[in-house]
């Protein structure tokens, strides 16, 4: 499996000087199974150059598929959305060819279209919904275990997060590796480990986690819905994970912030990096 970073921000975009190392980009990465199959995780800002990327080896003209999992609908993970280029195709007759398949919290009825499709909607976007080219497919989902494709199964488990959030297990089951989504989420409470998570994370080869804040910054954001990186650093030795990926970095952070939480997130764990935007990791 591959796994690259599109997106490492949470709440919103901050490009800029200071965070040219990391990145500004919000919440998305690409995950591909050893056959190829696409799965996008999040479709934060960073799904634009991810989108991008995709034009290049023939999305748009060449009948493929990919699949897009959302935790949640948070403005942060999905206003990439309406820039993903491979969605409008790239020519009239290219309308139709390819698909993406949606995959969004069905806590709420038909939550996932209405909510992209609304910020789609005038006044707040020239294009409609409707006017992309690609078909489009929405599915709700639950806690739970379901299919992408023939290799690609992946387990959803709820998270703490306010209005609802899902995690995610990603298993390719052609080489056995497994990667570990769980962002927005913070601890149920002091000193104790979130067992959904610890079961999504069991001895995956990435485990992705928030770590928003820092301990001292967590305390006065309790009930926000964000972690730190001891709190990622404890359930990835509970769940023994193999290495750990520190992602949704706050957007007061720069990038000697970042680099600050990386550095003591490493005395305490030995296979842990921040997530920066490019990153690339091979399982």
């Amino acid at each position: 499996m591959l796994v690259r970073f599109w997106g490492v921000r949470g709440s919103i975009p901050v490009p800029g000087p200071t965070t040219m190392h990391f990145g500004g980009n919000t919440s998305c990465v690409e995950v591909r199974a050893d056959d190829g199959q696409l799965v996008i995780i999040d479709a934060g800002t960073g799904l634009r150059g991810l989108g991008n990327e995709l034009m290049l080896p023939g999305y748009a003209r060449g009948q493929k598929e990919g699949f897009v999992l959302f935790s949640h609908t948070h403005w942060d993970h999905i206003q990439g959305f309406p820039f993903f280029q491979p969605a409008f195709g790239s020519r009239p007759e290219d309308r139709g060819i390819d698909q993406f398949h949606l995959f969004g919290f069905d806590a709420v009825d038909k939550q996932l279209e209405n909510t992209l499709r609304g910020q789609m909607e005038h006044p707040y976007f020239p294009v409609k919904l409707e006017q992309m080219g690609a078909r489009i497919n929405f599915h709700g989902i639950r806690e739970g275990s379901f299919r992408l494709g023939p290799n690609v199964v992946v387990e959803a488990g709820h998270l703490n997060h306010p209005n609802g959030c899902l995690g995610f297990r990603i298993v390719d089951e052609s080489s056995g590796k497994v990667v570990c989504y769980a962002s927005d989420t913070e601890p149920l409470g002091p000193g104790l480990l979130d067992q959904n998570v610890v079961k999504l994370a069991h001895e995956a080869d990435v485990f992705i986690y928030d770590a928003q804040f820092t301990p001292n910054e967590y305390d006065h954001h309790v009930g926000w819905g964000h972690s730190t990186w001891e709190d990622g650093v404890r359930l990835a030795k509970a769940a023994r994970a193999k290495m750990l990926a520190l992602t949704h970095h706050a957007p007061q952070h720069d990038d000697a912030a970042v680099a600050d939480i990386e550095a003591q997130a490493r005395r305490c764990f030995d296979n842990v990096l921040a997530a920066y935007e490019t990153l690339a990791i091979k399982v």
